[in-house]
């Protein structure tokens, strides 16, 4: 096993110390056409309340937030290296409420039921050891009618990267639909992408029923 890779993977799955902090500054770069899609499909109106999980380097947070004033963010990370830079960032945001940063996993969200408009996250699929038990956490925490943006990178470029050897699990965005569909999600619909470093990439979102 290639140790570089094995440590890079680690790192992208859960940035902690030095090496951390400088995937986390990376990854708002290398990420920038993912995010510019997930913003454009998560279709932001005013008042509305947005949970981001796994937030990473900050870049869709501070999209959401200069996108429309009226936003209400709560983002959500398992780093705590990430979670120290966000709220360092973010503290004006924070000090009047806009914003609200947590350490917590996807399958636990800090908040009530149907809190959120909308939930989005980008390039954390692959690390998520249940994903109907996030997918089912989601559902939860949306209200009725809330939108789920789901954004990651195909499954041939994973394989292509040898990712797949190094802790990632890819998916066919036929496998995402369906595991949205299990969990009660509906009109669901994927846009492909592409990307200079993240080759094609899939948005797959979803509704939830509206009462």
């Amino acid at each position: 096993m290639n140790p570089l890779k094995a440590y890079l993977a680690r790192q992208l799955g859960h940035p902690s110390g030095w090496g951390g902090r400088l995937i986390l500054r990376l990854l708002n770069r290398e990420n920038a056409t993912m995010n510019t899609i997930a913003l454009k499909t998560l279709d932001v109106q005013t008042e509305q309340h947005i949970l981001e999980i796994g937030f990473g380097g900050g870049s869709l947070i501070d999209h959401l937030l200069n996108t429309e004033r009226s936003l209400e963010v709560t983002a959500i990370d398992i780093s705590d290296t990430a979670v120290a830079m966000a709220r360092n960032k973010f503290k004006a945001a924070i000090a009047t409420n806009r914003l609200a940063v947590y350490q917590a996993k996807a399958e636990a969200v800090p908040a009530m039921d149907h809190t959120f408009d909308a939930i989005v996250t980008v390039n954390t699929l692959y690390f998520w050891s249940d994903v109907l038990a996030v997918l089912n956490e989601c559902q939860r925490c949306l209200k009725p009618g809330g939108k789920l943006v789901v954004t990651y990178t195909s499954k041939a470029f994973l394989e292509a990267q040898q990712a797949t050897q190094f802790g990632f699990q890819a998916y066919e965005f036929s496998e995402v639909e369906a595991f949205l569909r299990a969990v009660g999600f509906d009109v669901i619909e994927t846009i492909a992408g592409e990307g200079r470093t993240n080759g094609t990439f899939f948005c797959t979102c979803g509704t939830t029923p509206k009462v």
